[in-house]
């Protein structure tokens, strides 16, 4: 993992984040959803490109990173301080709303430091807790999810994509307030 760099996304990284998602989805829920599904996102593509910058950028309510293996993107993590998800909005957790990582590059610790780069940011706005929501089916990032100590929520929420339905969980995680020396 010495070649890999994680740095904050920039403009010219839609093409390859866009597809990079794309890519992971179709490997992560292959299992879940027809093919009908991956080929409407995949055919809007050109369109996420386009307005990359409008809805993937850094401020204080969002953080989105990208990890780099000499100039391919490999991984990406986005992260908001208030969950997009009203039950947990109202109970003021940050939500780490993105996390893959492409398959062959899973297993060798980006997504932990991912993970830890948003809590640091979360933590830095005050957060005190998180959530990651996860596709009930998707055995493997929820194994991931469970060693990073989540504690699985009883909120499940129907997660629609493509006039395709599948159950959504969620995990949730303390923020551990900064040792002092």
């Amino acid at each position: 993992m010495a070649d890999i760099k994680i740095r904050k996304v920039r403009p010219e990284d839609a093409r390859q984040y866009v597809e990079l998602v794309d890519y992971v989805w179709r490997d992560a829920y292959n299992h879940i959803f027809p093919e009908d599904v991956f080929v409407r996102r995949e055919n809007k593509t050109e369109e996420k490109i386009e307005n990359f910058d409008k809805k993937w950028y850094n401020d204080d309510t969002q953080v989105v990173y990208v990890a780099e293996d000499n100039g391919k993107i490999v991984g990406v993590m986005c992260g908001r301080i208030i969950s997009a998800y009203s039950h947990f909005a109202d109970k003021n957790f940050a939500d780490l709303e993105q996390l893959y990582i492409l398959p062959n590059y899973q297993g060798q610790g980006i997504a932990n430091k991912l993970k830890n780069i948003f809590i640091d940011w979360a933590q830095n706005h005050n957060a005190k807790k998180y959530v990651i929501g996860v596709l009930k089916d998707n055995l493997k990032a929820r194994k991931v999810y469970e060693k990073w100590g989540g504690k699985l929520s009883e909120y499940t929420s129907p997660f629609k994509v493509a006039g395709f339905e599948s159950d959504e969980v969620f995990y949730t995680y303390e923020i551990e307030p900064e040792k002092t020396k």
